[in-house]
């Protein structure tokens, strides 16, 4: 399952969620304030690839 960011635009309070993909914006509530006004944020992300470090080769 994929993890989530979210933020409530009632209270402004960040965090995170792991749901399916099916469900990444149904039915959320903020674990602060209990709002449902909660906004989906764009999360960045990171990859790990194979090889010697400096050597710029991936495999």
């Amino acid at each position: 399952m994929p993890m989530y960011e979210y933020r409530c635009r009632k209270c402004g309070r960040y965090f995170e969620m792991l749901r399916r993909m099916a469900e990444a914006d149904r039915d959320l509530e903020c674990p602060e304030c209990r709002s449902g006004e909660v906004e989906r944020l764009f999360s960045a992300f990171s990859t790990v690839g194979c090889g010697s470090p400096g050597s710029g080769r991936f495999t």
